[in-house]
């Protein structure tokens, strides 16, 4: 058996282990123009996909940051109207920076022979269209050749606004609280990564067309807790939705970044890549359990199972936005009093604890 994933990214790094395991033979291929860049972007991922990660590969627990309590509240209401979600026995979810687990992957899959990475001009990408001889293809990358002819019918929405990352050094803390602040230029986000590292992510709209000065003087002003020592280059890159409506083409199935791109405020974008991996994972299992043959017909078998799951979990993020983009304009008037129902209503923090944890899946589950 061998499968071919196009994009040198996490996404495919994690995928070409897991699939190396099962029998086959991978080839990662990419395009110079689009190769990863390291970033100082983290990634929040749940309970549930983390011990997934570690059934593929294991991640040193060093590099892994447990987070027990979320606090989401808004500037224009009261402080003390907030949304907390805390479990004082259970992690709520682990911070990693994006460049620790590119690097933890990367390094395994040039460890292992059945993984060849290669470079691909995008005449060559093109080809695979017309004829391969994999028995699929995994199209993890959102801006090349093959998107662009056949993937190209998509749902989209600008956010029109900008997401700056940064990491805070700042003195030691007690640090397993993630916060999101609802501020008048959009949802700032501080998660943490050790006792005095946090990784920062601010999605600022562009109708206020802040400057980088501005914007970290809005950073340190809702960063005073954490008695900041420094703050590293703001990086920034545009908010847009992304859902394709057609998930494959012959023998390539969209994945990863190329399937669905969501706002970054709820920390679910990778989270729902690492669900549909392991779906796609369990559905070749079953196959080769039962002898079938491992074709197009496991694409489609996924794209079943996932689309609408994908579909509805993306509007729902896009809501909360939404939401809180509308509450803003009427001074908070909206989340004044809900925040505080929600944060005394058990189930619905129980409900919400779940859902970020396993996504829509586990309804089938």
């Amino acid at each position: 058996m061998n499968a071919c994933l196009i994009g040198l990214n996490i996404t495919n790094y994690i995928l070409a282990i897991l699939l190396s395991k099962k029998g086959f033979q991978v080839d990662i291929i990419f395009e110079e123009k689009n190769k990863y860049v390291k970033n100082n972007r983290t990634i929040g991922i749940s309970k549930k996909n983390i011990e997934f990660l570690k059934s593929i590969l294991t991640i040193p627990n060093q590099y892994l940051w447990p987070t027990y309590q979320i606090e989401i509240f808004n500037l224009k209401n009261n402080p003390s109207k907030k949304l907390k979600f805390k479990d004082s026995k259970n992690e709520n979810f682990f911070l990693i920076t994006n460049n620790n687990l590119l690097n933890i992957f990367e390094k395994k899959c040039k460890e292992l022979k059945n993984i060849y990475i290669k470079k691909y001009k995008p005449k060559e990408i093109l080809k695979l269209e017309k004829n391969n001889n994999y028995n699929f293809v995994v199209n993890s990358q959102s801006n090349n050749i093959l998107i662009k002819k056949f993937f190209s019918n998509k749902i989209e929405k600008d956010y029109n606004s900008i997401a700056y990352t940064s990491i805070l050094n700042h003195k030691k803390i007690d640090n397993h609280t993630a916060v999101q602040i609802f501020t008048k230029y959009g949802p700032l986000a501080f998660l943490p990564l050790s006792k005095d590292k946090t990784s920062i992510v601010y999605s600022v709209q562009k109708k206020f067309k802040l400057n980088l000065l501005k914007v970290k003087d809005e950073i340190f002003k809702h960063s005073k807790k954490y008695d900041l020592k420094k703050i590293s280059e703001l990086k920034k890159f545009d908010l847009k939705y992304s859902f394709p409506r057609k998930f494959v083409h012959k023998n390539i199935l969209c994945f990863g970044d190329a399937l669905h791109k969501i706002h970054p405020l709820a920390g679910q974008g990778f989270n729902m890549t690492l669900r549909d991996m392991k779906l796609f994972s369990n559905i070749i299992d079953d196959k080769l359990n039962y002898g079938l043959e491992i074709d197009r017909s496991v694409l489609l078998e996924f794209r079943d199972k996932t689309k609408h799951l994908n579909y509805i979990f993306g509007v729902g993020i896009n809501f909360i936005n939404d939401f809180f983009k509308l509450d803003n304009k009427l001074d908070g008037v909206l989340s004044n009093n809900l925040l505080n129902f929600f944060d005394k209503n058990d189930f619905f923090k129980r409900s919400s604890i779940t859902l970020a944890n396993k996504g829509l899946n586990f309804v089938t589950e």
